[in-house]
């Protein structure tokens, strides 16, 4: 089942399958999450950064791919899966990111690769909103201990010509385990409010809940009625 922003949103407060840390409530959107961009990121021939040397954005050359780094580090438990998929409106002027999967278990940032169909650079400013998550919840756990990527990619990253800047950013321990990205986002502002909101959209998935069951209830008594009728006029008959 595609979870809604109530889920997701009920979910971060619960913090008992899903974290996200830095949070930002409003990159949740009806049934997505948006993720944005670090100031890490490098070209995938070169192997160099592509961040401008304030590191206020990164340049994505013509007709060439780059790896991003998210701000953000997710941890998921083994009852959440989900599926990256590139903003339209970034699709619209040339780029496109590669889709791919968020395994149940994983936790750390997510290195995003990025293609420029474009004849033109394209810039992207740092914080910028550019891939978006759609989580799904799993029929039946999945298997513990079963995933098979390291923390934010090191295998993938370590092939880079890294920065002093990229070597602290990925060093640094609130994104090396779902512990820490749990605590980073319960110690944060936006999470502290997430829980002092969280009557409003509770309220709201209460109300879903109770009028399926009472579709359901209601649905039942009118089968059972017409289904007496059809016997006692058989019965007559």
């Amino acid at each position: 089942m595609l979870l809604s922003n109530t889920d997701i949103k009920r979910e971060l407060v619960r913090a008992k399958k899903l974290s996200i840390y830095p949070l930002n409530v409003h990159n949740i959107k009806a049934s997505s999450i948006n993720l944005t961009v670090s100031a890490h990121a490098w070209d995938i021939k070169s192997g160099d950064s592509v961040v401008t040397p304030d590191k206020k954005k990164i340049i994505i050359k013509a007709y060439s791919t780059v790896s991003v780094h998210t701000q953000e580090a997710i941890w998921v438990s083994r009852r959440i899966g989900g599926t990256y998929h590139p903003r339209v409106s970034l699709v619209a002027i040339g780029l496109s990111n590669i889709s791919t999967t968020l395994d149940p278990q994983w936790f750390g940032l997510s290195l995003v690769t990025i293609s420029n169909f474009t004849e033109k650079d394209i810039k992207l400013n740092v914080g910028d909103a550019f891939v978006s998550i759609m989580l799904y919840y799993v029929n039946s756990p999945a298997e513990r201990g079963n995933i098979d990527n390291q923390a934010s990619r090191p295998d993938l990253y370590s092939r880079f010509n890294l920065t002093d800047e990229d070597k602290v950013f990925l060093n640094e321990p609130w994104h090396k385990n779902h512990p820490s990205v749990v605590a980073a986002m319960k110690n944060s502002t936006p999470y502290t409010e997430l829980v002092k909101d969280k009557k409003r959209f509770s309220n709201g998935f209460k109300r879903i809940i109770f009028n399926h069951v009472t579709g359901g209830i209601l649905a039942g008594i009118i089968s059972g009625i017409i289904t007496g009728i059809i016997i006692f006029k058989l019965g007559m008959s």
